[in-house]
């Protein structure tokens, strides 16, 4: 019953407490063919060979300590100038182990910003997983070389009694896992990832209302139309269907004729918005834009679009990624711009727009092979006269028609 909407996640629910119950059962299966002693002895060199493959990756990386920091966007009442999101990363290769120390950080603000231990400590290592090589063991053993340092009080941090810590898995958290992807930028490349967008921007907002089509039945739920992008990292441009720092690709996006046949609503338009994206050598992704409405009543919508006032950054020379932004169309088709954070009653005739963020570029941009180039504006991501402007590379339409090749 603690669920949003418990009728429409039982299932889920249920598909969970099965799936936990057939694991239980292949445990013992596994226990009752093996022995225990077996089954715990592989657990133990399971773990020991995480450690030696972290060890082995963290041996590979320049020594130092190197600091970033970031900020999550002012929220009125509660962090009126933003929160800053500050680590610092100490690389050890001799003793294949890192030490992630974020207790430079503010202390707690009132209202559910603040990260829990579990969070904060989770996050700081994930930065660091994300920099190491890919076949490396998220387990136990490698968690060992990566050591946290964490505050009492802080904000990212072990929040104090009674501290609200309501959103810890997004917002301030994203921040903290993009401080991570970034401070290894500051070793110069290859190493390093820029920032990519935040979490909760209108376009996976949380709406509700009374069916008209249902006898005015009650509605609920997050909708998935459209999420912001990754950030550049050597050799790869931004994920488009990034989501967040929390979830890395893991969302998928609505179908929109799903949601249509759920909700009272229209999704009129969703797309890529050209010209969003960070430009770099490798490009962050660009932003996802989209309007939808809701038919026949008003419908009330709660977001929380950070990277609204503080977008994406670009690292080592790449150029920040296009922020978020709100906003409502009236029935009369005048536009209104809307806070970051809100909870909009949209009315009967009206519409909400959203733009959600660009990831933000990795490298210098004049240094992007045209070729790359050529492909961002044949997919329509990049205009012609930007591929000029920012890259330095002039196209012209080719042979085939609705598409360019790069001038002589």
């Amino acid at each position: 019953m603690r669920n949003r909407v418990p009728e429409l996640w039982l299932g889920d629910v249920r598909a969970q407490i099965g799936a936990c119950r057939t694991g239980e059962k292949r445990i013992a299966e596994l226990v009752g063919k093996y022995g225990r002693d077996v089954v715990m002895d592989f657990v133990e060199d399971w773990f020991d060979y995480g450690a030696r493959c972290a060890k082995a990756a963290i041996a590979k990386l320049p020594a130092g300590t190197y600091t970033y920091e970031t900020r999550h966007d002012p929220v009125p009442g509660v962090a009126d100038d933003g929160i800053p999101v500050k680590i610092t990363v100490t690389v050890d290769p001799q003793a294949g182990e890192i030490v992630v120390d974020a207790r430079d950080n503010i202390d707690n603000v009132p209202g559910g910003l603040n990260l829990s231990e579990n969070t904060a400590t989770g996050s700081c290592r994930i930065g660091v997983f994300n920099n190491l090589d890919e076949s490396v063991p998220h387990n136990e053993g490698a968690k060992s070389q990566i050591k946290v340092l964490l505050r009492d009080g802080s904000v990212v941090g072990k929040p104090a009694p009674q501290v609200g810590t309501s959103v810890a898995t997004t917002n301030v958290n994203d921040r903290l896992m993009m401080a991570g992807n970034c401070v290894f930028s500051e070793m110069g490349a290859p190493y390093g990832q820029a920032e990519g967008g935040s979490h909760l921007p209108a376009g996976i907002g949380v709406i509700s209302g009374r069916d008209p089509f249902k006898g005015g039945r009650s509605y609920v739920n997050q909708i998935f139309v459209g999420y912001a992008g990754g950030g550049a990292r050597s050799g790869y441009d931004g994920w488009l269907t990034y989501c967040g720092p929390a979830n890395a690709g893991l969302i998928q996006l609505d179908s929109v004729e799903v949601d249509e046949s759920m909700y009272p609503i229209v999704i009129e338009s969703r797309g890529v918005i050209a010209d969003s994206q960070g430009f770099g050598e490798f490009e962050g992704a660009p932003a996802v834009g989209g309007t939808f409405y809701p038919l026949d009543h008003d419908m009330t919508i709660v977001y929380a679009a950070d990277g609204t006032t503080f977008p994406p950054k670009g690292v080592l020379g790449g150029k920040n990624g296009g922020a978020s932004a709100s906003w409502k169309v009236t029935s009369s088709y005048e536009e209104v711009s809307l806070p970051a954070f809100a909870e909009a009653m949209i009315e009967n005739g009206s519409k909400i727009a959203f733009k959600a963020c660009g990831g933000g570029g990795y490298g210098n941009p004049l240094d992007r092979d045209p070729r790359r180039v050529l492909e961002s504006v044949n997919r329509g991501w990049l205009s012609p006269e930007k591929a000029k402007e920012a890259y330095g590379v002039a196209v012209r339409p080719s042979s085939h028609p609705g598409l360019f090749e790069v001038e002589p």
